[in-house]
């Protein structure tokens, strides 16, 4: 079950204040939007040691049980689903997990994009053979061939030297990512948030 604390809504509510959009969203009930819009406000939060801590990545871990170093990435998604139920009273149908295949496998499959994500979709990757993955919120699909926008968290803002996508970097970054995957980091999906 998704719980958001008080304030880390406060925080993101504070981020958004002077967004119009935003706003606008909250006033429309239109949580998609809202979502996403969320998922931008917290690009910049940085863990404190680069051990998955820090006084916001903590608060958002705590969406999804207690904080206790785990990595965050599917944390931060479930976060901004949370704050966008509680500022527009719809609650979302995804999956209540902190683990992105889990999330995958246990959301209803009428929430899979059957073709190209709108933005605010949610990202799925997947790092076989094992069940560890990764997630991101869709800015902007195919904004140049074979690339995607997105925001995450517990990532970094690049690829690693290698060509690889980190899951576990210090922080919330605006990203770009191959649509296909990479190597060792399929794309298993997307999934429609609201």
């Amino acid at each position: 079950m998704r719980s958001i604390e008080s304030k880390l809504v406060k925080y993101i509510d504070e981020k958004l204040k002077l967004n119009g959009l935003a706003q606008e969203a909250i006033k429309t009930k239109d949580a998609r939007t809202l979502f996403r819009l969320a998922c931008e406000s917290l690009v910049g939060v940085r863990e404190k040691s680069g051990r998955n801590d820090g006084p916001i990545v903590e608060l958002i871990q705590e969406t999804i049980g207690r904080a206790q170093g785990e990595f965050w990435c599917m944390s931060y998604v479930q976060s901004c689903l949370a704050y966008a139920e509680v500022k527009t009273g719809i609650d979302s149908p995804i999956f209540a997990s902190e683990h992105c295949m889990t999330v995958w496998n246990k959301t209803s499959k009428k929430q899979r994009v059957k073709k190209i994500p709108a933005a605010g979709a949610i990202a799925i990757w997947n790092y076989p053979p094992s069940s560890n993955g990764h997630t991101g919120c869709v800015l902007e699909f195919e904004h140049k061939p074979g690339q995607m926008i997105l925001c995450e968290g517990n990532t970094t803002s690049g690829l690693k030297p290698n060509g690889e996508i980190e899951r576990n970097g210090g922080g919330s970054y605006r990203t770009e990512r191959p649509i296909k995957g990479t190597k060792t980091m399929v794309l298993v999906g997307f999934l429609k948030p609201f």
